[in-house]
């Protein structure tokens, strides 16, 4: 049996903050943690692309940076995120399955999260992720409910806050690195502003 995936604010938030910036395109990431008591938990995210998703030399750079962070602070990557284009759009492609697959091969608790653009609003009405599992070698929707979320519609409605108040505009990505390496993919700024928004 597949232990359960537990988010933290943080990670929830910087996954749908990452998807409202670039609302207008495709998004990826991956998510931080490891497994405890039975379950996994995932402790942040990190963004990583709004263009060219499918540009493997660049996600393979990417990663390797991950890794080496991970590696430095006890974590691991256990999930792979993406939010489609298109709003109607919530199932995994190619890119997104295969860079899962890839996760799993060195976590065999991975999951796949697609975000519902649909239901990313400022208004905290429900959880804005599909989680998916691997089954017989396919991503499959796992049952979840809001237990997903650590805090549940408590959580949810800070990430709404955050939504109003353009939490989203300071979000780095590993794309924006790129064109800027001043600009820290770690996020601390944007973290700091989720720490604070969970206090209030």
């Amino acid at each position: 049996m597949k232990p359960n995936i537990c988010l933290s604010v943080r990670a929830y938030a910087k996954m749908i903050l990452h998807a409202s910036k670039f609302s207008q395109r495709a998004v990826c990431g991956v998510l931080l943690g490891a497994e405890e008591n039975g379950r996994v938990y995932v402790e942040d995210a990190i963004p990583l692309f709004h263009q060219g998703l499918g540009l493997s030399p660049m996600m393979n750079a990417a990663l390797m940076q991950v890794d080496d962070y991970c590696h430095n602070n006890e974590l691991q990557i256990v999930a792979y995120y993406q939010a489609n284009e298109l709003l109607s759009n919530t199932l995994p492609d190619t890119v997104a399955c295969r860079v899962s697959d890839e996760i799993q091969e060195k976590f065999p608790h991975a999951a796949l999260l697609m975000v519902e653009n649909q239901k990313v609003t400022a208004s905290a009405d429900d959880l804005a992720v599909k989680v998916y599992k691997c089954h017989d070698g396919k991503w499959r929707v796992a049952e979840h409910s809001l237990s997903t979320l650590e805090g549940g519609m408590a959580s949810v409605e800070v990430v709404a806050k955050l939504l109003r108040e353009r939490g989203y505009a300071d979000l780095v990505d590993f794309d924006s690195h790129l064109d800027d390496v001043r600009l820290d993919w770690l996020n601390p700024s944007v973290n700091s502003l989720i720490s604070l928004s969970e206090k209030v």
